[in-house]
């Protein structure tokens, strides 16, 4: 990916996710490889990544605020990640594609038909960041109460 179209895509998150974006282009060691800076407004963490001389990106990292790198005792901050938007869906993660209350269907699909639950009507109860819900359906178990995924279902209403 090219650095204009990562900051592209980092600023379309910020728009969606409602939030401000710093994005800061710093040249360490003044060869013109260049290394970016991503902080978005409420969050602890920075994305960074490099970017080569052909101007693609490379190794896309995320680093907790106050974290630092020790090469003394072999601690290097944060870890990295393959690509630009595992980084944006840890540091600004969408929003849930389903709403708390809204009546949902489990896919006819392979593992929902596993499960015996394709065709079933269900009711979002919680709505995690990442595409997970947990929901409730004739016949659910009360003390066991897993996350679907949002692969598995489709809004009914």
């Amino acid at each position: 990916m090219k650095k204009a179209a990562a900051i592209k895509k980092i600023r379309n998150r910020a728009k969606l996710v409602d939030r401000k974006v710093e994005v800061k282009d710093i040249d360490h060691h003044g060869n013109g490889s260049s290394k970016v800076y991503a902080r978005f407004e409420g969050s602890n963490q920075t994305i960074s990544f490099w970017v080569n001389s052909d101007d693609s990106i490379s190794s896309p990292h995320i680093c907790r605020d106050g974290d630092e790198s020790d090469p003394h005792t072999d601690y290097f901050a944060g870890y990295h990640v393959d690509n630009i938007t595992q980084a944006l869906n840890t540091v600004a993660a969408l929003p849930p594609k389903y709403p708390v209350g809204s009546l949902v269907r489990f896919k006819d699909n392979k593992r929902n038909g596993r499960w015996k639950l394709a065709g079933k009507i269900a009711l979002v109860m919680q709505a995690e960041s990442g595409g997970n819900y947990k929901v409730q359906y004739p016949g659910s178990e009360d003390r066991y109460d897993p996350f679907y995924s949002e692969r598995d279902l489709e809004r009914v209403s």
